[in-house]
């Protein structure tokens, strides 16, 4: 093995860096979790915003995760839009954002250690093909800058709101292949 030489050094060193300081918090409610393996099809419903400077969030994380589903492989089909009637062997994801905050770039910037943290909530409902709610769960994503403890913005209330999206289908393929919600 290779010795590592002093520029792949600076390199891992700066990515980590910059690397900004995200995290996830997913908790499930209410969720039934016996019937987690028997819906073959997703359908992903609306994302709302009830303020409509959230509106594009929204979008965004529609987007993330219908797009995550389809990479997941949990289910043999991701319907989007949504069909009417959704068919039997379905579970319809659609969600709400709870809250956004932009945080504060200055906090982050100059006192760093999470201060100032930006975050996105959505909330999100399952229900099968009857109409039956059979789960609810929601997803915080937060970010604390980068640029070592503190530092520069790197990711901007889109890029949140996509990576919400993500961690909100991947929690959802978790409940499809094990019947439990992974909580990152």
């Amino acid at each position: 093995m290779k010795p590592l030489r002093k520029i792949d050094a600076l390199l891992l060193v700066s990515a980590f860096m910059l690397a900004g300081c995200t995290g996830t918090t997913v908790k499930p409610s209410l969720t039934r979790l016996d019937v987690a393996k028997t819906y073959s099809t997703v359908v992903v419903g609306d994302i709302v915003a009830p303020d409509e400077l959230w509106h594009n969030y929204a979008i965004e994380i529609h987007r993330a995760l219908a797009d995550q589903l389809v990479i997941s492989k949990a289910f043999s089909q991701v319907l989007d839009p949504a069909p009417v009637p959704i068919p039997s062997n379905a579970v319809l994801v659609s969600g709400r954002i709870a809250e956004v905050d932009k945080g504060n770039a200055a906090a982050r910037w100059i006192v760093g250690f999470g201060a100032g943290r930006a975050h996105i909530t959505a909330e999100f409902q399952l229900v099968d093909g009857a109409g039956t709610q059979i789960g609810t769960y929601s997803v915080r994503k937060t970010y604390a800058g980068g640029a070592g403890i503190g530092g520069a913005s790197f990711l901007d209330l889109d890029d949140l709101a996509t990576k919400l999206g993500e961690a909100s289908a991947d929690s959802l393929a978790d409940w499809a292949k094990t019947g439990k919600f992974a909580k990152q």
